[in-house]
């Protein structure tokens, strides 16, 4: 009844008012693949600088940074007497998910001065973007070597065999490919080594004119690699500027010692040495650092109750990031105790250990 009596009452004026106006957006700019890398700046230890010895830099990401907001990135950390970072933490600074996953692995690899001890210590890396058009020819062979991210995009594949006739080994016929005795070359605990090689396919297909383009610094590689293409054969020949990059996987960095499960135990804790698992837990390594085999551990303490549900879990210590910690909570949040009484104050070191080296191999 309302809704009629408002329809019979005559209107106070006619106006007529116009359609709105069509507007069509512009389409968005493509999107353009770049080149993030991150560069260390200084290190702080309580005002005093640290001495670095070696340096590792977080590997090259490719990313489409239309809108995406780059923010410089603040580590903090530990130095022991061996100059080895531990303690290692990140600040709130706001990145695109994944960007900065290679910076604890980085710095958990970089190495300081021996000598006394350091607390409080700072390490800012700031974010670079270079388009693939303009990165170094340098840069892209790195990436090519190490796709972290996703392939490389055609036209910097383009770029890498930009001077030459041959465009992959595809194209070119390839009738084998040799690889070096990998488990024969030294692997640098937490780094992944790589060769790019160049070199020229003879009338006959052997591989002829053969350098080193750009690497890692690993001369181990270098040599193994040049003499591996030197063995490659392809079925014809008379192509210039081919390139094969060759890695070798990295040497396990082994976690520091580990405390005892028993110095974390709380006080009134009422939960039994030994548990029966309903649901075990699952070790699930975390990613950045499995890439660097660099191992780790956490000691979390726990409630369990009655029904199996493990919560309050806890971090009490993990080295040498408190990634090692953030992944040993994923991991007991996957588990379920038997059911029964329930307890409080459960502690588990949770080892986070490579399998053995498999020293791989090529793309």
């Amino acid at each position: 009844m309302i809704r009629l009596f408002a329809l019979a009452l005559p209107l106070p004026s006619a106006v007529t008012v116009p359609p709105p106006p069509i507007v069509i957006a512009p389409s968005p700019a493509p999107a353009v693949a770049s080149l993030l890398s991150w560069t260390p700046g200084d290190v702080n230890c309580g005002g005093k600088a640290a001495s670095v010895v070696r340096i590792e830099r977080p590997w090259l990401q490719r990313v489409y940074p239309n809108s995406a907001k780059y923010a410089p990135v603040s580590l903090a950390f530990d130095i022991d007497a061996s100059g080895r970072p531990l303690a290692i933490s990140k600040g709130n600074a706001a990145t695109p998910f994944g960007v900065a996953d290679d910076l604890g692995p980085a710095l958990a690899v970089t190495r300081f001065r021996p000598g006394q001890a350091k607390t409080g210590c700072t390490i800012v890396y700031s974010p670079e973007l270079t388009a693939i058009d303009d990165a170094p020819l340098s840069a892209l062979m790195a990436y090519s070597a190490n796709q972290l991210s996703g392939p490389l995009p055609p036209e910097a594949w383009k770029r890498i065999f930009a001077t030459g006739t041959c465009k992959g080994d595809a194209a070119a016929g390839l009738r084998n490919r040799a690889f070096p005795n990998f488990r024969a070359i030294p692997a640098e605990p937490g780094v992944r080594d790589w060769s790019m090689v160049g070199y020229d396919v003879g009338q006959d297909g052997a591989s002829i004119n053969i350098e080193t383009l750009a690497s890692s610094g690993n001369a181990a590689l270098d040599e193994a690699s040049q003499a591996a293409t030197a063995e490659t054969r392809y079925w014809s020949g008379a192509f210039r500027g081919c390139r094969f990059s060759y890695w070798r996987s990295a040497g396990t960095l082994p976690a520091p010692p580990a405390p005892e499960e028993d110095a974390f135990r709380p006080a009134g804790a009422t939960c039994p040495e030994r548990r029966d698992w309903a649901t075990p837990p699952v070790l699930r390594f975390p990613e950045p650092y499995r890439r660097r085999a660099i191992e780790g551990w956490a000691v979390v303490t726990y409630d369990v109750a009655p029904w199996g549900e493990i919560n309050n879990i806890q971090v009490k210590a993990s080295q040498p990031s408190e990634d090692f910690g953030t992944q040993a909570v994923a991991v007991l949040r996957s588990a379920r105790v038997e059911a029964g009484p329930g307890a409080v104050g459960c502690v588990e070191r949770v080892r986070f250990v490579m399998e053995p080296d498999s020293a791989e191999t090529a793309p």
